[in-house]
């Protein structure tokens, strides 16, 4: 079922979050559009700013306490201003059908397909295993924007669409990865998803002086970690169309600290890696620990050819942990990043499969 506490999923092209009381003006005119009119046959005739407000305090509320039912916003990512609504309806253990339509001045930027693209870590999350999708056969957009997506096309037949019309639709299906894959377990520690409740644990790590001076970013203010958590609840894995994996890593039911793994070039499986542990921690391999396992499940789940860490040439913690895992150091650039008001040298360290 749909569980709104996942929310928002942030990516670089869009956010995917709950529909809010000031979207009402935007989706009403959105709505309005004569292509948003014929394509996507949306359940009221009409909607004006009140009758939109009307619905996010009565149906759209219902259908999240239910857990059927999750009628989004589709937002910028830079200013998250409305830019089109994503809805998943008729969800139960197993699947639910998703429906999108784009405000006219947000066309041509793609920002559908990246909606789709956290639609469909969202539902893994929420432990849904297909997606179904139907559109119009003349609306040539929406197929093209499914297949890209990852939909398989179906036989047109006739149906019923979300206005109560029975119309000539194109069906689409996309099969979800199950998530029985995490938590991962090892001896000391429970690796597993972030959570938006991680934020205030994870910021009083990252706002620390001495765990962001090697980082690229200032010490997390809570809006910083708020918006790093919305990017971070998104990264499910490396498979199923997620190119990111991120994880928490947990001791004792305590968060302390986390890892990530990103893959730079899909096509080839090459990947980076990164952490950060609360330096009250350190000094007892826990880091080491979860690295390893996260190598481990980069180069036998998800079959990587290769897994790169690239740090501050000071960070000679991060450097020695690398080194324990079993990367090899392969590079040192001088001078390379400009961070933080000075020029930095940054080192790369190195593993392939075989090497594992």
């Amino acid at each position: 079922m749909l569980d709104h506490t996942f929310l928002p999923f942030r990516g670089p092209g869009a956010v995917l979050r709950a529909l809010r009381p000031s979207d009402a003006r935007a989706y009403a005119d959105g709505a309005a559009d004569p292509a948003t009119r014929e394509f996507a046959h949306l359940p009221e005739p009409e909607y004006t700013e009140e009758s939109v407000r009307v619905l996010i305090d009565g149906a759209i509320s219902e259908g999240w306490r239910r857990g059927d039912l999750a009628v989004l916003a589709i937002a910028d990512p830079v200013t998250d201003a409305f830019a089109g609504s994503l809805v998943l309806f008729g969800a139960d253990q197993a699947a639910a059908e998703v429906g999108f339509w784009v405000h006219p001045d947000h066309r041509g930027r793609r920002i559908a397909a990246a909606a789709l693209a956290l639609a469909a870590q969202f539902a893994r999350r929420c432990g849904l295993t297909m997606l179904t999708a139907r559109t119009v056969p003349e609306n040539r957009a929406s197929a093209r924007v499914l297949e890209q997506a990852g939909y398989s096309r179906g036989d047109t037949l006739r149906d019923v669409a979300p206005s109560g019309q029975e119309i000539l639709l194109q069906p689409y299906r996309r099969t979800l990865e199950e998530t029985g894959l995490f938590p991962l377990v090892t001896d000391r520690l429970r690796l597993r998803w972030h959570d938006h409740a991680d934020a205030g644990a994870l910021q009083r790590i990252y706002s620390r002086p001495d765990v962001s001076r090697y980082l690229l970013e200032a010490p997390w203010t809570p809006a910083d970690a708020a918006r790093h958590l919305g990017e971070r609840v998104a990264r499910t894995g490396l498979d199923d169309g997620s190119t990111a994996l991120a994880l928490v890593i947990e001791r004792d039911g305590a968060v302390i600290g986390d890892v990530q793994l990103w893959l730079t070039d899909v096509e080839h499986r090459i990947a980076e890696i990164g952490w950060v542990l609360d330096p009250a921690c350190s000094g007892q391999g826990l880091a080491t620990e979860a690295v390893r396992a996260t190598l481990d499940l980069a180069f036998r789940r998800y079959d990587v050819h290769r897994v790169a860490a690239q740090m501050d040439a000071r960070n000679t913690a991060s450097a020695r942990l690398a080194q324990r895992v079993g990367m090899q150091r392969e590079a040192h650039l001088r001078q390379d990043w400009w961070s933080k008001g000075e020029w930095t040298d940054t080192v790369i360290y190195g593993m392939l499969a075989g090497d594992s």
